[in-house]
């Protein structure tokens, strides 16, 4: 990952921030024509700059820092893919309630996960919402990292779950 692409996207989140801060609630509109560019370019939906700074200001989290670092790891596979990806609507994710190994979340955070890195994630689902955020405290890991364990394991819950219980140990 280049410097550039860390600086942009700090650059991008601080711009919405500003424009968040001035009552700017609409996606599309978040960044100026130039900033939605380089997110296109970036592979970065404006949705889910919109909802990190949407729940920064609302919640307090996901920091500036852990857009960066989520946004890197889309960079990288955006420009690893040859082809873009359909979207996947909510109805084909996991249901909240389902479980792997009796812990529920799991199956979804996963498959939320995937489709994020692949670009593929509805407008209408966050990976790293609060539930995420919530779910992955629970066992002391951050979205970033179980983002890196899903991607690096092809999203194998049993991986997923040692990830998860190795971080609680400790």
């Amino acid at each position: 990952m280049n410097t550039t692409d860390l600086m942009q996207l700090m650059s991008l989140h601080e711009e919405a921030m500003k424009s968040y801060r001035e009552a700017v609630r609409d996606p599309s509109r978040i960044v100026s024509p130039a900033g939605m560019e380089t997110l296109a370019g970036l592979g970065i939906s404006p949705v889910f700059l919109y909802d990190c700074v949407d729940d920064l200001s609302r919640y307090g989290e996901p920091a500036a820092d852990v857009f960066v670092e989520l946004g890197a790891l889309r960079i990288l596979q955006f420009r690893a893919e040859s082809d873009a990806k359909p979207e996947v609507p909510e109805s084909e994710l996991p249901q909240k309630s389902e479980q792997h190994r009796g812990v529920g979340w799991l199956p979804r955070i996963i498959r939320k996960a995937q489709c994020f890195l692949e670009g593929s994630l509805c407008s209408d689902v966050m990976y790293g919402c609060a539930g995420d955020r919530a779910f992955l405290k629970e066992y002391g890991a951050t979205l970033p990292d179980f983002l890196i364990v899903v991607r690096d394991s092809g999203g194998n819950p049993d991986k997923a779950l040692e990830f998860l219980t190795s971080r609680r140990r400790r």
